[in-house]
Order: C-alpha cells, then sequence, then structure tokens
C-alpha cells in the first residue's frame, strides 16, 4: 500500500531519469504474473528463491518511462522500495502473512521505514489490516480470495499521517499478493483511487508488458 507514498515523493524530488534502478533484480528470481493500473503503470512480479531476505520483486513501469523496483520478504513485506532519481525506501516488517487472514479473518502487519530523498531522509512506520470474509474474484484462470486493506502511515518527525485503505487479491497457490484496489486520503484532501485494470499470468496476452496500456495522457 505504498503507492500513493511513492507518487507523491516521485513528483516532488524526481531529477532525469537514471539507466538503471537502484538495486538489481536477483538472479533467481522468475516472472510469475504482470498486472496493469489505470494510472499508467504496469507492474511485473517475481518469485525469488534462495535471494533471502528478498522472497519476491516487483517491476513497476510507469507511462514517464521511470522504473520502480521492490524488494519484499517471505511475508509480502516491504524490504526496499526504490525509483532512479526519487526515494528510497528501506524497511523492515513484522507481523502477518496475508494467508493469516484467509485462515483466520484478519491479519497485521508492521513496517518500520527510513525514505531517503534528495540527500535527507525520515522515518515512518505503516501498520496495516487486513481482513477476509469469504469472497473472491476469478481473474486468468486463477481463484483469488479478496482481503480488505486499511493502513495507516505515520511520520513522527512532522507529525503527518497518510490513510490508505481498498483491496488486495491473494493466490495461495501462486504465493501472489496482487493490488486491486487503492484509495489514498491524500492527507485529509480528495480520496485518489488507483484500480487493477488487468491479469496476465505465463503464456497469457500481456504477460511481461512494460508499456502501460490504461490512463497515459
Amino acid at each position: 500500500m505504498w503507492k500513493f507514498v511513492i507518487s507523491s515523493l516521485f513528483v516532488a524530488a524526481a531529477s532525469p531519469l537514471a539507466a538503471e534502478s537502484l538495486r538489481q533484480r536477483p538472479d533467481s528470481c522468475v516472472l510469475v504474473a504482470t498486472t496493469q493500473d489505470d494510472h499508467c503503470a504496469v507492474t511485473n512480479y517475481f518469485r525469488c528463491p534462495g535471494a533471502d531476505p528478498v522472497a519476491f520483486w516487483q517491476e513497476i513501469s510507469h507511462g514517464n518511462g521511470a522504473l520502480e523496483t521492490h524488494a519484499m520478504d517471505a511475508d509480502h513485506g516491504v524490504v526496499e522500495i526504490a525509483m532512479p532519481g526519487g526515494p528510497t525506501i528501506r524497511a523492515r516488517s513484522s507481523g502477518d502473512h496475508p494467508r493469516v487472514a484467509v485462515k483466520t479473518g484478519s491479519a497485521r502487519s508492521t513496517e518500520r521505514a527510513t525514505i531517503e530523498s534528495g540527500g535527507s531522509s525520515q522515518s515512518a512506520t505503516m501498520v496495516t489490516e487486513y481482513a477476509y470474509e469469504g469472497e473472491t474474484r476469478k481473474l486468468a484462470g486463477e481463484t483469488f480470495d479478496r482481503l480488505t486493506v486499511s493502513s495507516d502511515l505515520d511520520f513522527p518527525e512532522s507529525g503527518s499521517r497518510l490513510h490508505t485503505s481498498g483491496t488486495v487479491l491473494f493466490s495461495e497457490q501462486l504465493d501472489l499478493l496482487i493490488l486491486e484496489v487503492d484509495v489514498s486520503d491524500g492527507q485529509g484532501g480528495s480520496a485518489r483511487t488507483i484500480k487493477l485494470k488487468s491479469l496476465a499470468l505465463e503464456g497469457q496476452k500481456g504477460f511481461g508488458s512494460t508499456r502501460p496500456r490504461y490512463g497515459c495522457n
């Protein structure tokens, strides 16, 4: 649920785009899924066996040519998020894997992060609550469990808070967690929403694409 945080920081701090991301994808990573959202971005999801502490890797290609990378741990918690010319987020995550919500009805995770941008840094803590009420959605031939999500991101140094909510889709078989709807309160302003438009698995049209298809001006 860091989508809007990265977007706002990137807009504020972006400089001419670098040729490569700040971190390289581990050699063991294997592409498992590609999603398109309605905000001119396409995300490729990788599973990374033997690359501890990185278990999952995401590469988000934006319409302006920027490449955002997310390194995730085995519980889908953030290890590092980076964008050339923009911020880097490094975090330690604790709490539940999303599958706990499917089994028990609820789950909770905490990410304690340092956000570095423009030579300065600030700390932040994100607490995410998952809830499951038995809803599912079938996409790309797979059945996903739909989890509702609510996150509070606190910046203790400034006293500000960002709240996001929405839904994610989780496949136990694929151990794949994808964003379905992400809604930000805009730090007290009008709500902004990002929605999933499509999912492609191996062998399906759009798998491995790096060109955004929706919401591009």
